[in-house]
C-alpha cells in the first residue's frame, strides 16, 4: 500500500503524518477529514472562522493541494442568536 504525507498547515502551525492509504483520493479524503476536525474544534471553542491548506505528497512530490474552511456566523445579533454566541439568556 502506498504512503502518503498528509499535512494541515496554516500561518500558525503545521501538522503532518504518513498515511497507508489505497490511493490518492483516500489520501485526499482524509487530510480534508481532518481538517474538518480541527476546524469543527476550532469553531466550537468560539473562534468565528477556520482555515487551513491540506498537502498531499509522496516522497517529495506535491500530488494535491487543498483549501478547507470551517466558519460559524450569527444571522442577527440578538435574542437568541446572541445566547448562542456569549451563552447568556436570551430576552
Amino acid at each position: 500500500m502506498p504512503t502518503f504525507r498528509i499535512s494541515v498547515v496554516d500561518q500558525a502551525f503545521r501538522a503532518s503524518n504518513d498515511h497507508e492509504l489505497a490511493s490518492f483520493d483516500e489520501a485526499r479524503k482524509h487530510g480534508i477529514k481532518a481538517a474538518l476536525a480541527i476546524g469543527a474544534g476550532e469553531v466550537a471553542n468560539g473562534e468565528p472562522y477556520f482555515g487551513v491548506e491540506v498537502l498531499v505528497e509522496d516522497g517529495d512530490e506535491t500530488l494535491g493541494r487543498f483549501v478547507v474552511s470551517v466558519g460559524a456566523s450569527s444571522l442577527q445579533y440578538g435574542g437568541a442568536s446572541k445566547a448562542l454566541v456569549d451563552g447568556s439568556n436570551p430576552k
